[in-house]
């Protein structure tokens, strides 16, 4: 069987992050961990008046970009590799591409975004991710949605 780059599809995908208000107080851990999986929406149980912000991220980064971020996954000291988490933002920051407000929410209340110099979101707006403990989850839901492309099994 050969290799079949055709499988692997670019594009988007849109996440909602946890602490957003429009998902349910009940919500278990589960729940959001089986839609991060999938980014079936309905697992969510979101309510008919409520509507999320999404987050718009790129599945495949572009060459310099993949480049950047996987050049932040380890460091050599002393002659050891030492594996950095924080690659995880940078490949957030880089794949970021728009983010989607609910048209009802007043202006002030919506998350604007801004792009880098280099591509992807501006540091000002990763700073605001990270402290608000989004970046884990859209990390996470793009990591899934790569490898779902990468497992789909042989016919």
């Amino acid at each position: 069987m050969a290799i079949k780059l055709s499988t692997i599809s670019d594009g988007t995908i849109e996440v909602i992050a946890r602490i957003d208000n429009a998902l349910p107080q009940d919500l278990t851990s589960e729940e959001y961990d089986n839609y991060l999986e999938s980014l079936d929406e309905s697992l969510l149980r979101i309510g008919n008046e409520d509507k999320p912000t999404r987050f718009v991220m790129r599945k495949i980064l572009p060459w310099a970009l993949a480049q950047k971020a996987a050049n932040q996954r380890a460091d050599i000291e002393k002659g050891e590799v030492k594996i950095k988490l924080s690659f995880m933002a940078v490949e957030v920051k880089y794949a970021l591409v728009d983010i989607k407000n609910p048209e009802d929410l007043p202006e002030e209340d919506k998350i604007k975004f801004e792009r880098s110099s280099e591509g992807g979101a501006s540091e000002t707006l990763m700073e605001k991710l990270m402290a608000a403990g989004i970046v884990d989850n859209l990390f996470s839901a793009r990591q899934h949605a790569i490898t779902k492309t990468k497992d789909r099994k042989k016919n």
